[in-house]
């Protein structure tokens, strides 16, 4: 018990001395005269009740520590997932599990049971683990004994396991700052077993509708070497592709390269599948999902020309061989008039290439409706001819393309393409077969001699070279400005890099490469719908949560924060379900869905604000297994003694966890005193100002008894 005050206790020892004086003042001399024991009950009484107001004046405050023994609290972890329990939950590591349980005795102290697998959950009783999980966390779980016993005597872990995780950080980072020992029991076959896996699936996750998608599958054995698999690719039980592997040796992988080709858009689901073979460990390794989301790759281009010319049929050529692209084409003739017909209407094209256009024949009406057309978004892809009209070009396309001619020469120079630094890494001119250093090989083109401005916001991708001296002077550009990009080729003649004669062969793939790129790149959108709603990921595992993301935005693009966003979920068969994405602040939204079963599913959101629709969005996402819980049947020994040694604990052999209470004692399992500290404010105290105001009371009652004033 201890007793400190909010001011100097020299001052408090004054402040007696000063009150005791006082005191025998007022009582030295009483009139009238009182007897020596009366006097001295008068002053007692006086002094105790201003020696208390003083004491109370000085803030006191009145500590008590008491102390307490908390018993030691033991968390028991086993491993609940399906690489212990196999498919059917009654694997050889799940037996091994619920034995060891069975063999844990009673401790001095509490003992709390959890089951983990992707999420850990305290356990009813030992035998209610399930061994279903369809991942493992063994970080995660660790966290979350942190959690639940934090305050308590939290003194050792006991982690029943076969060491494998797929989920979270790797434990040994977090056992080297753990708290308390861990002691490991590791339950599982530590030695390989006869099994054919899909050790790996490689794929794009964004494929084209028409366009060949690689798949690439990584096979490992153990026990199989030498036998012959079959490796399938299926959808929806449709088999894609297949091809025939030799299995290697033990621990070695072995790669199948198949591919398919997307016909229909949309998000798919598509399965990869091994040859099961008799006595296998499990066969729940076999297959392998993944999700491709599959987009529209046709694109539907008007070439306006201005005339007919070599450039005209060499990119006519380049754009035919392009199964993706649906091309309309237009020749001037005459103003108003075109070879091939009509104008056709603007408004579905996805891009618009201006071969040499505006010429001297195109007329005000039909530029002016092309320039609206650009304005709305439509791209612009511009290639110089020698029958451009710089000024209608200039007047008319001035504020759409990224340059435009300053001074207008008509004369041509000829000259070699040289990409800036920015350029070469843009994907303009990223083109598989042809190695960015050949491209010095390229025929010459005929650079126009005007001097071009280029728009503040463009980029230089490719400048120009002269009788072998570099210039400044742009040749190839892009603009995007908002949701409308646009490029410009500025020379002619470029149909000499289509034919290309036999010496430079290793870049004929350069002119049908470029034009590729640009409209791809002309045609990419920018994302600015106001509603964006995303799974986390296109495929979830079974028994994994599906989860959204989402963001909503006003009509410039500010954060809507305080948002209404309804999301249905539409699975195969109809059953639709809706839930509520919650605002986490600045306009952003997420959802947990929880669990579903397998399948293909569509969402649609919805979102609003004070009964005002904002807008919605609508996208896919599959469920299906995942098999990452047999990618490996081995128990990993290593990372168990390794979680051990660096938290300070040891491994036990699941057969002797009967000696569990000896370890704990040896390593300081006990009970603590736990000692909690109480101040009391005497000044807060009710009855000691009734102590005084009662002294002071008896104190008046004798003096009036006495006679005194």
């Amino acid at each position: 018990m201890d007793l400190s005050l909010g001011y100097s206790p020299l001052l408090l020892v004054a402040c007696l001395f000063a009150a005791a004086g006082l005191t025998w003042w007022t009582y030295g001399r009483s009139v009238p005269r009182v007897t020596p024991g009366r006097r001295a009950v008068l002053m007692a009484l006086r002094g105790a009740a201003l020696f208390i107001v003083l004491l109370l004046l000085f803030e006191p405050v009145l500590r008590q520590i008491e102390a307490t023994e908390e018993p030691p609290v033991l968390a028991v972890l086993v491993d609940g997932s399906q690489s212990l329990g196999r498919e059917d939950g009654t694997g050889e590591g799940a037996s091994a599990a619920r034995a060891a349980l069975g063999q844990i005795p009673e401790v001095d102290g509490d003992m709390r049971f959890y089951a983990f697998a992707a999420e850990t959950t305290p356990l009813e009783s030992r035998d209610s683990v399930a061994f279903d999980g369809v991942r493992t966390d063994i970080a995660g779980a660790l966290r979350r004994v942190e959690d639940d016993l934090d305050g308590q005597n939290l003194s050792g872990v006991l982690l029943i396991s076969d060491g494998r995780y797929n989920t979270g950080r790797n434990p040994l980072y977090l056992a080297e700052r753990y708290d308390v020992p861990i002691y490991t029991a590791v339950v599982g076959d530590t030695t390989r077993q006869r099994d054919v896996l899909v050790a790996r699936v490689t794929t794009n996750e964004i494929a084209y509708a028409g366009v060949e998608l690689p798949v690439q599958v990584a096979v490992r054995t153990d026990g199989f070497g030498g036998e012959r698999a079959t490796v399938s690719l299926f959808e929806s039980g449709q088999r894609l592709a297949s091809q025939s592997v030799t299995l290697p040796e033990s621990g070695v992988e072995a790669t199948v390269d198949l591919s398919f080709t997307p016909e229909t858009e949309g998000l798919h689901r598509y399965t990869v599948a091994v040859t099961r073979f008799d006595g296998e460990v499990t066969h729940g390794n076999n297959t392998e999902s993944v999700a491709v989301r599959v987009l529209s790759n046709k694109r539907r281009v008007l070439v306006l020309a201005a005339a007919p010319s070599p450039d005209l049929s060499a990119l006519r050529q380049v754009l035919a061989t392009d199964p993706n692209l649906e091309v309309v084409s237009r020749t001037q003739r005459a103003p108003g008039t075109f070879y091939e017909g009509r104008l056709p209407a603007l408004d579905d094209l996805d891009a618009i290439v201006l071969a040499g256009w505006p010429g001297r024949a195109a007329d005000r009406s039909t530029t002016q409706r092309v320039a609206e057309a650009a304005e709305q978004g439509i791209p612009l892809l511009f290639l110089l001819s020698r029958q451009t009209d710089f000024p209608s070009l200039r007047s008319t396309f001035g504020d759409a393309l990224p340059a435009i001619p300053e001074v207008v020469r008509t004369t041509f120079t000829e000259a070699t393409l040289v990409p800036t630094a920015p350029g070469a890494l843009h994907p303009v001119f990223q083109i598989p077969t042809v190695p960015p250093g050949l491209l010095d090989r390229l025929p010459p083109v005929a650079m126009n001699d005007s001097r071009w401005l280029a728009a503040p916001d463009a980029r230089v991708l490719a400048t120009v070279r002269v009788r072998g001296i570099p210039l400044d002077d742009p040749l190839l550009l892009v603009r995007q400005r908002g949701r409308s990009r646009s490029a410009a080729l500025l020379a002619a003649g470029t149909w000499r890099w289509q034919n290309v004669p036999a010496d430079l062969d290793a870049v004929e793939d350069f002119y049908p490469g470029l034009v590729e790129n640009l409209l791809r790149w002309l045609t990419t959108r920018e994302d600015d719908r106001p509603v964006r709603v995303r799974p986390v990921q296109s495929l979830f595992g079974e028994g994994e949560a599906v989860q959204f993301t989402g963001q909503v935005y006003d009509e410039s693009l500010a954060p809507i924060p305080d948002a209404s966003v309804q999301v249905r979920i539409t699975a195969t068969d109809g059953t639709t379900s809706p839930y509520t994405m919650r605002a986490i602040g600045n306009g952003r939204y997420t959802l947990d869905a929880g669990t579903l079963p397998e399948g293909d599913y569509t969402f649609r959101a919805e979102a609003e604000r004070s009964g005002v629709a904002l807008g919605d969005d609508r996208g896919a996402f599959a469920v299906g297994a995942l098999a990452l819980e047999f990618r490996d049947t081995q128990a990993d020994a290593a990372l168990m003694r390794g979680l051990a040694r660096r938290s300070g604990g040891t491994v036990i052999d699941p057969a002797e966890l009967s000696k569990l209470p000896a370890r704990l004692a040896a390593n300081g399992f006990g009970p603590r005193i736990v000692e909690e500290e109480h101040e009391t404010e005497l000044w807060h105290l009710a009855w000691l100002l009734g102590l005084v105001i009662t002294l002071l009371a008896v104190e008046w009652v004798l003096r009036k008894r006495s006679g005194m004033v």
